[in-house]
């Protein structure tokens, strides 16, 4: 992503209302302590669509239970709240029950200043343009776009864990090979429904989206975002 508008702010500036919405769940030291996994930490996945499709499937959480039935048992719809950061810079979704190793022998250490209650949450944020987070009391990940055109996308994941034992040895390695293969399984399958959303753009009947004023409010938030940009407008709501 490349801004030639002048009119760019210190990163510092940028990540703070983030940085305060998720002080709630892990403190200073804690972000200190993650490491990135040296097994299992990254896998890169193609896309046949713009960029901003992955963002929009990224923020709304209603296709869960068709396209991640696996997920959405232990992570359902329902217990699913709307995150909308202002200053407008991100937008996404949490969950209040989040545990898919509850019935492993061995699970990962946690962040030790994370809020208890919030132990069952996590939550998933897209901070524009084109990073997608994924918050959990025993890991993190990065999952950023690369655009190559405009109908083309890389995906990058990098998966971080609390602490350099969790993310290198051996004691822990079949885990990181449950996580790593289930997040890459369901980011395999919203590829579909992204490509999908490319496709469905060269329909003649195409009438240029509809908003569900109920479920799509993140979502629409991004879009206000991708308004405010191409316009030049000061990006806050």
């Amino acid at each position: 992503m490349v801004n030639i508008s002048n009119n760019e702010i210190p990163f510092e500036e940028y990540i703070r209302p983030l940085e305060n919405r998720w002080s709630k769940f892990w403190t200073k030291k804690d972000q200190e302590m993650i490491y990135h996994a040296n097994d299992y930490g990254y896998f890169l996945l193609e896309a046949k669509c713009n960029w901003k499709f992955a963002i929009e499937n990224y923020c709304e959480s209603y296709h869960l239970p068709w396209v991640h039935p696996g997920l959405n048992a232990y992570s359902k719809i329902d217990n699913h709240y709307h995150i909308q950061g202002l200053p407008n810079r991100f937008a996404g979704q949490g969950t209040l029950v989040y545990n898919p190793h509850f019935k492993s022998k061995i699970n990962f250490p946690t962040f030790p200043g994370w809020s208890k209650k919030k132990e069952m949450c996590a939550e998933y944020i897209s901070l524009f343009p084109n990073v997608m987070l994924g918050l959990h009391k025993d890991h993190y990940y990065v999952y950023w776009l690369e655009p190559v055109s405009y109908n083309h996308i890389k995906e990058h994941i990098e998966i971080y864990y609390v602490g350099e034992e969790a993310a290198t040895s051996d004691k822990y390695r079949n885990l990181r090979k449950k996580n790593y293969d289930m997040w890459y399984n369901i980011q395999v399958e919203d590829l579909n429904i992204i490509e999908g959303m490319q496709e469905g753009r060269n329909s003649s009947i195409y009438n240029g989206g509809n908003f569900s004023p109920v479920m799509d409010n993140p979502t629409h938030h991004f879009n206000k975002w991708i308004v405010a940009t191409l316009t030049d407008q000061n990006n806050s709501d």
